[in-house]
């Protein structure tokens, strides 16, 4: 039976995780949203797609620290219709400068969504590295 201490340490990880994989998106997505006031000026309705955007973001991250998978994924799918209307309407013809910024966001929220389902698997393993090499050692054909 697992006690409630180690469930919180469990929790303290996989924070500590996923707020540690978040930095990176966290760094780039503010230097484009800076980019927004100091570059390419963007309109209201710009804008306020891009609130929309950080509100679906934050809902991703807590869920995804509390483990609500249906939540997470729930987010997720509206962030990608968000950021296909963004993308699609409002990033025709963006500076080179801004088209970086966005790769490298949409590579660190990647990152981001690994580190996640990596983490989730982990806990549900009780945290067992080994348990990850036992597993693709049997799933490439060798021996249990």
């Amino acid at each position: 039976m697992t006690s409630v201490a180690t469930l919180r340490k469990s929790a303290s990880v996989r924070a500590a995780i996923l707020v540690l994989s978040f930095l990176p998106f966290l760094y780039y997505g503010g230097k484009d949203n800076a980019f927004h006031f100091r570059g390419r000026k963007v309109s209201l309705t710009e804008h306020f797609l891009h609130a929309v955007i950080a509100l679906l973001l934050l809902i991703l991250f807590t869920h995804a620290l509390m483990a609500h998978h249906l939540v997470v994924l729930s987010a997720l799918v509206i962030f990608v219709i968000a950021g296909g209307i963004d993308e699609y309407i409002f990033h025709r013809g963006i500076p080179a400068e801004e088209s970086d910024l966005h790769a490298k966001e949409h590579l660190a929220l990647l990152i981001f969504i690994v580190m996640s389902l990596a983490t989730d698997w982990l806990q549900q393993n009780n945290w067992s590295i080994a348990e990850i090499f036992k597993r693709l050692h049997t799933a490439s054909g060798g021996a249990a």
